[in-house]
């Protein structure tokens, strides 16, 4: 086990946009959604299968999991409102002891309901996520049968106090635990009217229960027109540790950005972000590729079995200024798992290895030539380049072009930045991770061959 995971992670003391250990390291959340098993129900089966998710992505860097807890291998209640399941709590421990062992920071979020009505829906997919809670009905021997009535009556909220209580009893000294997150798209439940009032309220719990990790909120995909005014609703939460987006790559999207480059679309996201809390760190919290208006994951996965939207989707969050790389969501046979796209994770941990962000106070920027976009983000010791190939996934997946292998790429180091630069170190992702070094020569920096990306760190 890592001895790191001794210690708590907090907000950096030298820089509030970063995350560090509380000995004043930094620590640079490689993170993805592992919320849940979506078929088994078997306990025994669903932590085995979560050991294997746990191994396979610490392998390959992962520091930092998002898991749901109102589905049926986590849900502290299972069949009546206030009764706690032990059987349910032990799993919880056993998941938080495989953070430990793996050296995976966890992010719980705590419930993910839109309805307590027995209405039938049909499943949008095989293996999607249950929306309905019938459990707090009066006929259950609950308080609330709306919704509305969950979010405003008293007896709802002290039972919700009451749960969080529990798990400050078990959790709140465990540094593996991360982050507790009250609601996964808080938004979908209703108006800002009936969320905002009660979020402000648990936040306020969490904080006097968690004092040493971190509370926080979520909505859904800042994909539409109203999500601008939401998104603001959020930055304005006392008590909201750090601003999380959700945002995918969807044809049904409002926004066009949405529809375009994956790059493009992620770095969007965290611009959002920062605009709104400029002093907070910035995590895309949910990102990924969906068919119409998230009717169900999209087709381009089972064509992208080299992973161009999950790189894309890690890199381009952290050169837009978040505190970590984006975090996927379609994490198991849909995607990642699938494919076996682990390595990505390795790839982007490699990139940034041995980076002090909060020390170097990086400030993103954008520029672009007609073949490549440069990600960029200023340093004060060096400046942090990611080069992207502007043939992207609309040209690999959907019209099958081959990505182009640069060669002998030469860029005037004034193109890039108008530091003296003394050394170049270069990580291709595309090469697993292959590094080399150069010094420019008569103010131009000659890039090694690459395909689809590449990263260079500009040493001043």
């Amino acid at each position: 086990m890592d001895s790191r995971m001794n210690q708590f992670v907090r907000i950096s003391r030298k820089n509030s946009r970063y995350f560090e250990y509380e000995d004043g390291t930094p620590f640079v959340p490689v993170g993805m959604n592992l919320c849940f098993e979506r078929f088994s129900g078997d306990d025994a089966e669903i932590l085995a299968i979560y050991r294997r998710w746990f191994r396979r992505f610490s392998e390959n860097g992962g520091n930092f999991a998002r898991i749901w807890l109102g589905v049926p291998f986590l849900n502290l209640e299972p069949e009546k409102p206030g009764v706690f399941s032990e059987r349910k709590l032990e799993n919880l421990r056993a998941l938080v002891a495989l953070g430990r062992e793996y050296g995976i920071r966890l992010k719980f979020t705590l419930d993910h309901f839109r309805d307590l009505r027995p209405v039938r829906q049909a499943e949008m997919f095989p293996g999607a996520a249950c929306f309905q809670n019938r459990v707090y009905r009066r006929e259950n021997g609950g308080f609330a049968d709306t919704v509305e009535e969950f979010f405003n009556g008293e007896a709802a909220r002290a039972n919700f106090v009451r749960k969080l209580e529990l798990l400050s009893r078990n959790f709140a000294d465990e540094p593996a635990v991360m982050a507790w997150e009250l609601w996964n798209e808080v938004n979908c439940v209703g108006p800002v009217s009936l969320w905002k009032p009660w979020t402000e309220i648990m936040l306020g719990e969490l904080h006097r229960l968690f004092p040493k990790q971190f509370a926080l909120q979520s909505l859904g995909s800042f994909s539409d027109f109203y999500a601008y005014d939401l998104y603001d609703e959020l930055a304005s939460l006392e008590g909201n540790d750090f601003l999380q987006a959700h945002r995918y790559l969807d044809p049904g999207a409002e926004i066009d950005v949405c529809r375009g480059p994956m790059d493009l679309l992620c770095r969007s996201a965290v611009a959002e972000l920062c605009r709104r809390c400029p002093e907070r760190p910035a995590i895309l919290a949910e990102t990924g590729a969906v068919e119409w208006c998230h009717c169900r994951a999209s087709h381009l996965y089972e064509l992208d079995r080299e992973g161009t939207l999950l790189h894309d989707a890690l890199f381009a969050p952290f050169f837009a200024g978040s505190a970590g790389c984006g975090q996927f969501w379609h994490w198991d046979h849909i995607y990642v798992d699938r494919h076996d796209l682990w390595h990505h994770f390795r790839w982007f941990a490699r990139a940034i290895a041995g980076i002090d962000p909060a020390a170097e106070d990086y400030r993103p920027e954008l520029r672009e030539n007609r073949r490549l976009r440069f990600h960029i983000l200023r340093g004060n010791s060096h400046d942090l380049v990611w080069l992207r190939d502007k043939a992207d996934w609309a040209d690999e997946l959907d019209r099958g072009v081959a990505p182009e292998r640069f060669a002998e790429l030469r860029v005037p180091v004034e193109q890039l930045t108008a530091a003296p630069v003394s050394r170049v170190e270069f990580n291709s992702p595309w090469e697993n991770g292959a590094e080399q070094a150069a010094v420019p020569e008569n103010g131009v920096i000659t890039f090694p061959p690459f395909r689809r990306s590449l990263v260079a760190r500009l040493c001043f």
